[in-house]
């Protein structure tokens, strides 16, 4: 492990590095969404409003979920980068049994309370019954969610890209099958959806649990001694992370809100889309952070400056290049895009398609926010990453929410993350440059 994160790499090698968690990522998000495609297609637009509905809470999920898996990720690294087995053991334990035991409660209380917190996500009486055949599922599926998020981070960690691959790729291979086979074959509805995302989710969170108790791992479980330090430096290291994601429900609710209030039911379908096509996008961008982070974090408790510097470099250039494809792709097919999941003679296909073309400008500027908020995560400064992740989903986002709309009404709408994106650019280079000489990357 200590050869492959020290050695030192070209960019053709730095790109063979990164590629297996941005195709994780890729996939993960493909079998995401392929949700939202079959519940569009067979069952209608209200259904996959629900799906929209129910979006913020999965978004809580894996923020939980990459909270530890980031965090502790670095941790972890940390320890190892000092040649410290014992304590990179121990670290890992505590995570992931605290992950377990906040996932149970999550599930259960969420259970309890299920019409009432649909209702308070949004749901409307023609919505609930989607919402609730859909989210219970779901609820019932949160240990598996946060879980399998940390495992596939420590399995990185444990310098087994390709086994962590392997498990996102069967996991959402049997979800992608079992979404065909229960709404298309069974006609389970979108029951049926959920239910496929609980099968694959629980496979990569197994499949993941055997590896750490084989003998191809460095990290092994242990008999753990609390530190509830580790919980806190955990908690407080992955918090930009967290912030992203709790950002992103909130910011959900405002995008579910305002489509209502100016599209109807049409207008959710919509952002339902149009968020689906983000989350692929930016899966990209998640991916080539989760491959890097280790290796900084490893080079940075080994104090190797150059290897920092190295990766620093060719992040730079990877989200360039990426950036400007991502968003010429995005602009010049995104009526081919719009298609995969609408019927262009929809209302919604024409909604969504206008949209799109506005949002897609965020592209050129998301992919260097998130590579600075997971750069600071990796350095161990959980509190410019939250600062960061902060402004980028949320701060700038509500400016939007309460100005764009009123001036461009639905149009408005489309232009949030792009403004949002854009002014949170000036302050991830502010800080960049500002931070520069203490990390040396």
């Amino acid at each position: 492990m200590e050869n492959t994160f020290s050695q030192k790499t070209s960019f053709k090698e730095f790109f063979k590095f990164i590629y297996p968690p941005i195709l994780s990522m890729l996939f993960l998000s493909l079998y995401t969404i392929m949700d939202g495609v079959f519940v569009s297609r067979k069952i209608g637009s209200n259904a996959l409003a629900s799906i929209n509905i129910i979006l913020p809470m999965i978004n809580l999920l894996c923020g939980i979920g990459i909270m530890f898996a980031t965090g502790g990720s670095a941790l972890i690294s940390i320890s190892l980068g000092k040649n410290n087995l014992k304590e990179a053991n121990n670290r890992f334990t505590i995570i992931l049994l605290f992950s377990l035991i906040i996932g149970i409660i999550f599930s259960v209380v969420g259970l309890l309370f299920n019409e009432n917190l649909f209702t308070l996500l949004g749901a409307t009486k023609t919505l609930m019954n989607y919402c609730k055949s859909y989210g219970i599922i779901i609820l019932i599926c949160a240990p598996f969610y946060i879980l399998k998020t940390v495992f596939e981070y420590f399995t990185r960690v444990d310098g087994a890209f390709n086994f962590s691959l392997l498990a996102s790729l069967l996991g959402g291979l049997i979800d992608l099958i079992l979404n065909y086979v229960f709404i298309y074959q069974l006609n389970l509805g979108i029951k049926g959806a959920a239910l496929s995302t609980l099968i694959g989710s629980a496979t990569s969170t197994v499949l993941c649990t055997l590896y750490f108790i084989s003998k191809k791992s460095t990290l092994k479980y242990v008999k753990p001694t609390l530190d509830l330090r580790l919980l806190k430096a955990t908690i407080y290291i992955g918090s930009s992370e967290m912030v992203t994601q709790l950002s992103s429900a909130i910011t959900t609710l405002f995008f579910n809100y305002i489509a209502l209030k100016y599209a109807g039911e049409n207008g959710v379908a919509t952002i339902t889309i149009i968020l689906f096509i983000q989350f692929v996008m930016t899966s990209v961008y998640l991916g080539h952070i989760a491959g890097v982070s280790p290796v900084i974090s490893f080079n940075y408790g080994a104090k190797n400056s150059m290897k920092i510097k190295e990766y620093h470099l060719y992040s730079k250039i990877f989200i360039i290049i990426s950036s400007i494809i991502i968003f010429i792709l995005c602009f010049s097919l995104s009526p081919i895009i719009v298609k995969i999941f609408i019927s262009e003679t929809s209302i919604v296909y024409k909604l969504t398609l206008n949209g799109l073309k506005i949002f897609a400008f965020s592209f050129l500027a998301s992919g260097l926010n998130i590579y600075a908020s997971g750069l600071f995560t990796a350095l161990s400064n959980g509190k410019i990453s939250a600062l960061l992740s902060f402004s980028r989903t949320f701060l700038f986002c509500i400016i939007g929410f309460l100005s764009l709309p009123n001036f461009f009404k639905l149009n408005g709408l489309w232009l949030v993350v792009p403004f949002a994106e854009f002014c949170s650019l000036f302050v991830s280079l502010f800080f960049l440059k500002k931070y520069k000489k203490v990390y040396l990357y």
